[in-house]
């Protein structure tokens, strides 16, 4: 997701230096909608690991009661060996292969019971890797969703500020601080180029980007320097007043 935006900021100074951004406003859209796409995978990959999750939590609960269960059989077991002594004793039981077959038996339930232990050691480890990883799937979901806001909010601060510039010097004015916040934005020196003289082209592009990003349909606006050029009239009658901005 870094190297995403750091493309996007790499293609808007690509597209400031040429002095138009209209070619390529698709580009720039189609970058939004990876995001949009991959916060949406995002989204679903962590339902799904909550929903494993609150399985293997029913799971752990079931197995946390027959723990319960076996280590009472277990204590059962232990007294095993004494009533079996009390009983070879009782009836004269002298072999030694009896003895050793009690032995066995013992030892074989002591090896049951250490396996049923490790399963739930591995059980308790594979809950603790799924959690860090349900962290790791909201932070990056939080990342994707931070990214998004920047990216859009930074649109729309480009169109508000071409659409509320008067003249072309403060189109230049906007230009100025346009690259000072892309230089912010992207970590990097100063820009070496900026928009073109023709401010229109620059502003209609950028409007339309940011309207397009916010899916609302509409056409880039006219030049500011369209707007001005008509020439004014010159003396002190019979010339025509110039439009008002």
């Amino acid at each position: 997701s870094l190297k995403m935006t750091e493309d996007l900021l790499a293609m808007v100074k690509k597209l400031q230096k040429e002095g138009s951004l209209e070619p390529q406003i698709e580009d720039l859209i189609n970058r939004i909608n990876e995001l949009q796409q991959a916060k949406k995978k995002s989204s679903e990959e962590l339902g799904e690991a909550q929903a494993l999750w609150e399985t293997l939590h029913r799971e752990l609960d079931s197995l946390n009661e027959e723990k319960v269960h076996l280590e009472e059989v277990l204590n059962k077991k232990q007294g095993l060996p004494r009533l079996g002594q009390a009983g070879c004793q009782s009836y004269h039981i002298s072999s030694h292969s009896s003895v050793f077959a009690c032995r066995l038996h013992v030892e074989e339930q002591l090896e049951n019971l250490m396996g049923q232990h490790k399963e739930l050691w591995e059980f308790h480890m594979l809950k603790q890797r799924l959690a860090w990883e349900i962290r790791a799937l909201q932070s990056s979901r939080e990342q994707l969703l931070t990214e998004e806001s920047r990216a859009l909010a930074k649109l729309e601060d480009v169109e508000r500020r071409l659409s509320s510039a008067p003249e072309a010097g403060g189109v230049q004015a906007v230009d100025d601080g346009l690259k000072a916040e892309l230089e912010e934005f992207g970590g990097q020196g100063p820009a070496q180029a900026h928009c073109a003289p023709k401010h229109g082209a620059c502003e209609g592009a950028v409007g339309s980007l940011a309207m397009a990003a916010r899916g609302a349909p509409g056409a880039p606006r006219e030049s500011v320097s369209g707007e001005r050029g008509a020439p004014r009239g010159t003396g002190h009658g019979g010339g025509q007043r110039p439009p008002a901005p």
